[in-house]
């Protein structure tokens, strides 16, 4: 495993004035700043140029961080520091790409972009969605191809990929899309020089492909002679696990032996992966997606998007982009479920986010309208908050002033978890409000209410 930076090597470099004028009142709690990445070298006034180089470098990412469409469509991938996640985190979500061949009619076209936008689902306090489209020229046709890609220009303004081995139908392409920065495919040792003039001319992004490692960075080599450096790598292979150990091989080559031509995002393509039994190649695309998005896929292009198959390759992708380090959390507040009227419970629960969806999730279910009050605890169960102090009984007493509880309904009563029982008498004393202790688990609230609320 490579070396990882320290504050202490990001500190040798710096003016050592303990200005303050970087925002953080220390150069050594800069240092630390950088290290996190949540301050950039470029912050200090008082950093000779070659200071400022020799930090940035230090401090680059060993895969590069590529950018691909503009305004608030953009989309980030790559920029990643490490090979396993519980050494640091992942700081860019792989994408999904929906595909559209220029073969499609404006019709099927229209439809397939209709329903990738409106693919949408919120889970754990996030939004769950499709990223981008990648329109690849089946026909071989220039002026077929810049057809389809005014049919989607006038329908999304997601980013686009745009797929071909014909650089002339590329270059047909970026003269009407290229202002948009989308990136181009696949770069082989056939057309290298004239997509590098392509991606020097529209600065666009490219996706490399060749048919080992060893001409794959080759390629990349020639690519950066003509200043290119925002580049993909689609991974070389025969199948499925050739693909899968490309894909291995490309983050831990960047990661831990610092192979330059190698520190790249990737591109994969699981629906062009061989299946014997072609009634099985949805499931295929979807199974082969998955171990993608486990072994370093960056931007995985998807023809079939149906729900069954997008779902769990989106679940999968929240589960490993998820920081381990930090508790999942929503923000602390107020939140209505269903309809309460000032006769409905008011009941307590902490912002660890699964905690919160669990608990409205049966609330719903068992339908139950109530105003849920959400504590903040720094994203932690109800368990460990009373366990580690977290419950502040006057947090509670400050969020129930602040909502206006007492103008919502006609009582002074909260519901707490059963856990945080020992926390009621404070919870009184501080707020004003009487304390009810609720079950342990929220499945059983339903009953809870009507045997100590409805009878009341």
């Amino acid at each position: 495993m490579a070396k990882k930076i320290s504050p202490t090597d990001i500190y040798k470099l710096l003016p050592k004035k303990n200005c303050g004028e970087c925002g953080v009142p220390t150069c050594m709690a800069f240092a630390f700043k950088i290290v996190e990445g949540k301050a950039n070298p470029s912050q200090c006034p008082y950093l000779s140029e070659e200071a400022k180089d020799a930090l940035l470098t230090k401090t680059a990412p060993p895969v590069v961080k590529v950018e691909i469409g503009t305004g608030r469509n953009k989309v980030v991938i790559g920029g990643e520091k490490v090979a396993f996640r519980h050494e640091e985190k992942f700081y860019n979500e792989a994408l999904f790409a929906v595909e559209i061949s220029d073969r499609m009619s404006s019709e099927e076209i229209i439809e397939k972009i209709k329903e990738a936008e409106e693919f949408r689902i919120e889970r754990m306090g996030q939004t769950l969605k499709l990223n981008m489209f990648a329109v690849k020229s089946v026909s071989g046709n220039a002026e077929k191809f810049v057809e389809t890609l005014k049919i989607v220009k006038q329908h999304t303004n997601l980013p686009l990929i745009l797929c071909s081995t014909t650089p002339y139908s590329l270059m047909k392409a970026l003269e009407f899309v290229g202002e948009d920065k989308p990136l181009i495919c696949p770069v082989t040792s056939m057309n290298v020089n004239q997509m590098a003039v392509l991606a020097k001319k529209f600065k666009t992004p490219v996706a490399v492909h060749g048919s080992n490692l060893e001409e794959v960075k080759t390629l990349i080599t020639r690519l950066n002679q003509f200043g290119v450096n925002e580049i993909l790598i689609i991974p070389p292979g025969q199948n499925l696990m050739d693909e899968i150990s490309s894909l291995t091989i490309i983050r831990r080559g960047a990661v831990e032996k610092k192979i330059k031509t190698l520190g790249y995002p990737t591109l994969v393509f699981p629906n062009l992966i061989k299946v014997n039994n072609g009634n099985f190649k949805d499931y295929w695309e979807v199974m082969a997606s998955a171990a993608f998005l486990l072994r370093y896929g960056g931007i995985i292009i998807l023809s079939n998007i149906v729900k069954w198959a997008v779902l769990p390759l989106m679940l999968l992708r929240q589960a490993i982009y998820i920081d381990p380090r930090i508790p999942l959390q929503i923000k602390p507040g107020l939140y209505v479920i269903g309809s309460p009227d000032e006769n409905s419970p008011v009941m307590m629960t902490t912002n660890y986010s699964l905690t919160y969806h669990i608990v409205s999730n049966d609330l719903k279910i068992q339908g139950i309208s109530t105003y849920l009050l959400v504590v903040d605890t720094g994203g932690l169960s109800v368990n460990t908050s009373v366990a580690g102090n977290k419950i502040n009984p006057d947090s509670v007493a400050r969020l129930i002033k602040e909502n206006r509880i007492e103008e919502k309904v006609k009582h002074k009563k909260i519901i707490i978890p059963g856990r945080a029982a020992k926390l009621g008498g404070e919870i009184e004393d501080v707020s004003g409000w009487e304390v009810l202790v609720g079950p342990f688990d929220s499945r059983e609230i339903k009953g809870f209410l009507e045997k100590k609320w409805l009878r009341q």
